[in-house]
């Protein structure tokens, strides 16, 4: 009887001691640095785009409008230009930043030059307008 439990308890042990996790990494690990400055660049335009939406409770937002225009949610064109281009923080800058796209089909490096906040802060709400304005270049070839 008491071998029984002694084996029991090794089993148990052993049991809990399989278990565990595994963690699966590349040994390798990919880098590109790309150096250039202003002068591999050709200037194209200048673009502006904006989003304005509506806070409740602190943390329910809704859209209400991309780059002045109501907001139609089955539209949804969200461009990330974070890869090395602009760092566009939000949904709605996300959503209008399909514009510079538009405006702007050759371009393939992009610079926010600004980016203005404004905020009206209302009974348990507040109103927000985010504003930003891209510089567009290509590289010159």
């Amino acid at each position: 009887m008491k071998t029984y439990k002694v084996l029991m308890v090794v089993a148990a042990i052993l049991t809990l001691s399989a278990c565990g996790t595994t963690k699966n990494s590349s040994p390798y690990t990919v880098a590109t640095e790309l150096q250039f400055n202003m002068n591999d660049l050709v200037f194209l335009g200048e673009s502006e785009i904006s989003c304005e939406y509506d806070t409740y409770l602190g943390f329910i937002r809704q859209i209400s409008k991309i780059n002045g225009e109501p907001y139609q949610p089955g539209k949804d064109v969200k461009l990330n230009l974070s890869q090395g281009m602009i760092n566009l923080n939000g949904k709605g800058m996300k959503l209008a930043a399909a514009k510079i796209i538009q405006d702007y089909p050759d371009a393939t490096y992009f610079i926010k030059v600004m980016d203005t906040k404004e905020t009206d802060v209302l009974f348990l709400g507040a109103t927000t307008k985010r504003t930003a304005k891209v510089r567009a270049y290509k590289f010159k070839k």
